[in-house]
């Protein structure tokens, strides 16, 4: 079995990353722009930057949080997130990241606009896998929470 990493490990410089849901059933989102819609059981992608004090390291140990403050809108799928596993670069943009990672398989946008609200490039920082996408030979994703 493989244990999660503390983000104790993870940078605390400026970066990029994407996180790795598992939800194990359906999330009724209750965020104004998409108040009601529902997202299904399933893994999703998201992508994100973290440019503030602490950087990668404070932002993800945030997301690996079971119990906050909802502030970002992923903060509503994270918490009922049943596994999360995370990918991060220093010094990356997030859309390139997520751009690179949706070569590699099928994917679909379930929510138009979901943390690219400052994007100009990208229809969503969010995706939902259609298949299981192996990992990219570059790609170094490690378990960050379970449960």
């Amino acid at each position: 079995m493989t244990l999660p990493i503390s983000p104790l490990y993870i940078p605390n410089t400026p970066g990029a990353y994407l996180l790795l849901l598992r939800l194990e059933k359906a999330v009724q989102l209750d965020i104004a722009r998409w108040r009601g819609q529902e997202l299904a059981s399933g893994l999703y992608v998201y992508a994100g930057s973290a440019n503030g004090p602490g950087g990668l390291r404070a932002r993800i140990g945030r997301h690996l949080k079971k119990k906050k403050r909802l502030h970002w809108h992923i903060d509503h799928i994270t918490g009922p997130a049943v596994e999360i596993h995370i990918q991060y670069e220093p010094g990356a943009q997030e859309c390139a990241l997520l751009t690179d990672y949706k070569k590699f398989g099928d994917f679909e946008i379930p929510l138009k606009g979901f943390g690219a609200s400052d994007c100009k490039n990208c229809a969503s920082h969010f995706i939902r896998l259609s298949s299981v996408i192996p990992s990219p030979p570059s790609a170094n994703w490690s378990l960050a929470r379970v449960g």
